[in-house]
């Protein structure tokens, strides 16, 4: 093993190794905690309301045009205001001598490290993990801070961290597994969902034609490429979406699952995430040509 690829691997062990001394994070007042959870929980609920009408929907059918209209409602609607929020109150946080610097887009605050006698890690991960500042009496500061891991994040800033509860040392140890996990890229997202969508979408698209017209290319002889094209983006855009819900149905028991798992078995929640990630994968994908055998053997 190379010096590089062991540093790379300590590095994707240790989420501190990851961590910037000049550290990205989201802060916001109380309330803030507030509003972006409550818009986490109305986009996960949105997608088991529209994944639940989907399939459950048959007098008259969720179409197309109200399958993106549900869509727009329950998720995309939460999650750009999320994104809105959270461009907001991104932030960086600073380690100094005196002081614990945050440095927002157009604005810095300063908090003297001696007005912080702790800092108290969420018992909730939600909107994510994250913590408060204490200040010496117990009272917390305006400030919560989202990081990926707050232990790190502590014993990067020098500060300590307050581990009172069984619940909150779970909580941690499902935030540090999750910060240990290796992050997406944008073409993981492209190949997982536009690009293995093409393979039901064909399968179906071709399925219509020969049904509706008598042949694979048989509305391209009878109505043209136009018309042609326009069922084809229809089936695809119909087949990315129900594979949009699919993998969020999965997250969300796998995140659930994981977070209750790490109430009993802290010690046990890196190997749970990674072995739970790579169930995900497989019931993603199994699962989607499973039910593609169904529906085409007259079953589904």
């Amino acid at each position: 093993m190379t010096e590089a690829h062991s540093r790379t691997v300590q590095a994707s062990l240790n989420p501190l190794a990851r961590l910037d001394p000049a550290q990205r994070v989201f802060v916001y007042p109380a309330w803030g905690r507030l509003a972006l959870s409550l818009l986490l929980l109305w986009r996960w609920i949105g997608v088991w309301w529209v994944s639940l009408l989907v399939l459950l929907a048959s007098d008259p059918p969720v179409t197309p045009p109200l399958l993106l209209r549900l869509v727009a409602i329950g998720i995309v609607v939460p999650f750009i205001l999320e994104m809105v929020f959270r461009r907001a109150y991104r932030a960086r946080t600073f380690c100094e001598p005196e002081t614990l610097r945050i440095a927002f887009r157009s604005e810095e605050l300063e908090i003297p490290r001696a007005r912080i006698a702790a800092v108290r890690p969420w018992r909730v991960p939600l909107p994510g993990p994250g913590l408060a500042l204490l200040v010496p009496g117990g009272k917390l500061l305006r400030e919560r801070v989202e990081v990926p891991s707050p232990r790190s994040w502590a014993k990067l800033h020098g500060l300590a961290l307050e581990e009172g509860s069984r619940a909150t040392a779970a909580t941690l140890a499902f935030a540090e597994a999750r910060a240990a996990s290796q992050p997406w890229r944008w073409y993981h997202y492209v190949a997982k969902f536009f690009v293995f969508g093409l393979i039901p979408a064909a399968l179906l698209f071709q399925v219509h034609q020969r049904i509706a017209y008598g042949s694979v290319l048989g509305e391209y002889y009878l109505r043209g490429p136009a018309a042609y094209l326009r069922t084809w983006a229809v089936y695809y855009g119909t087949v990315v979406v129900y594979l949009l819900l699919f993998a969020g149905l999965l997250r969300s028991v796998l995140e659930v699952l994981l977070w209750f798992a790490a109430q009993t078995h802290p010690q046990r929640a890196i190997p749970g995430r990674r072995a739970g990630e790579r169930l995900v994968h497989f019931v993603y994908y199994l699962g989607v040509l499973l039910l593609l055998a169904l529906r085409f053997s007259g079953c589904g």
